[in-house]
Parts: C-alpha cells; structure tokens; sequence
C-alpha cells in the first residue's frame, strides 16, 4: 500500500482582474499615493508613527 505522489498544475491567474469601473479609484490612489511619499519624504516619523500618520493624511485627500 504504497502511495503514490501526483502533481496536478493548473493556471492560476496573475495581477488584478478586469474591472473598468474600478480605474477611476485606481488612478486618483494612485495619484494621492505619490503626493504622500512626496510629502512624508524628510518626515521625522519612524515605523508605525510613521504609518499611521501617511494613512491618515492619505484617507483625508481621498476624502476630498
């Protein structure tokens, strides 16, 4: 009763699925994205000071 050892492969689907409605979300993130590193670039921060502070000024400029 020995076992046997199978490998099965199968595709698996890479990078974001197709979604034109969400492009619009995309590109103003990425956008704000890019203004924070700007803006936290010489910032006196470190870790999680840090983090929390680009998520909340992140959140605020996509608030607007």
């Amino acid at each position: 009763m020995s076992k046997e050892l199978r490998i099965i492969l199968k595709e698996q689907p890479v990078g974001r699925e197709a979604t034109p409605w969400l492009d619009p979300q995309r590109e103003k993130f990425a956008r704000v994205a890019g203004e924070c590193k700007k803006e936290f670039e010489d910032s006196k921060l470190r870790g999680a000071d840090k983090v929390r502070a680009m998520n909340a000024w992140t959140s605020q400029r996509l608030k607007e």
